[in-house]
């Protein structure tokens, strides 16, 4: 999809926000925009999927570590509405799959399916990192009520709210989200005015530059060979025109 959000800081911190129709085609924003952001020599590295901890909708976290940094709710938050939330009720966040959610909308996008960390209606969660580019997927935004919005923010000040908002955001819609910065970025919140409108967050990543092949041994030893008759022939042609 063409449609692309983004919103940048004097300080370099870069956040884009890009709709998808599907969740291939999610990994096919995911790798045009490492190609077009760092070039073809990078690659993304997805680090957290979230599929080592143990699902629940009754069980959740106020703190949790994970492979991109630590989620924790925000200071402030406040817990799902105690009438039309559907989540627990307390001022957590949860890891759910297809069989404990009681949310519609919310799903994993890990190829194959999984698990995926769930907002559980609270208005605020905040992922401490030492990254300088992480990138995710994210499910079911804004789809309750049209006033109901979604903000990014980053420690510098960098904030985006692009997401579409009800009814144009539909049941289970889906964004890929890259935020880049030049140096680590620190703390990134998710917050929420709304307490009975969460959203799924799945398949953290950062991009990385893959170290350049190791060539085979058969092939080292025939550079070797090859090599060492190009210096044996420059010392006989040497050799040969000092006798002339």
């Amino acid at each position: 999809m063409l449609l692309v959000f983004s919103a940048a800081s004097a300080g370099a911190t870069t956040i884009t926000i890009m709709p998808a129709t599907s969740i291939a085609d999610a990994y096919a924003e995911e790798s045009a925009w490492v190609l077009s952001t760092f070039g073809s020599n990078f690659e993304p590295e997805t680090l957290e999927n979230f599929n080592e901890f143990t699902a629940s909708d009754t069980t959740g976290y106020t703190s949790l570590s994970t492979s991109v940094g630590t989620f924790s709710v925000a200071p402030g938050s406040q817990p799902g509405d105690p009438t039309w939330s559907s989540g627990t009720k307390k001022d957590q966040f949860t890891i759910l799959d297809a069989a404990d959610t009681p949310f519609s909308g919310r799903y994993s996008t890990t190829p194959g399916g999984g698990n995926w960390l769930d907002s559980n209606d609270i208005t605020g969660i905040q992922l401490s990192t030492s990254l300088d580019t992480v990138f995710f997927m994210i499910t079911d935004v804004n789809d309750i009520r049209a006033s109901d919005t979604l903000t990014i923010k980053t420690a510098d000040g960098t904030e985006s709210s692009a997401f579409e908002h009800y009814p144009e955001a539909q049941n289970g819609n889906l964004y890929f989200v890259a935020i880049t910065s030049s140096s680590p970025l620190g703390d990134i919140w998710f917050l929420n005015n709304a307490t009975a409108d969460g959203y799924g967050l799945d398949d953290f990543g950062t991009v990385v530059d893959p170290p350049a092949p190791t060539p085979e041994p058969g092939t080292l030893g025939i550079a070797g060979v090859g090599l060492a008759a190009l210096i044996w022939g420059r010392k006989w042609i040497s050799r040969s025109g000092a006798r002339v």
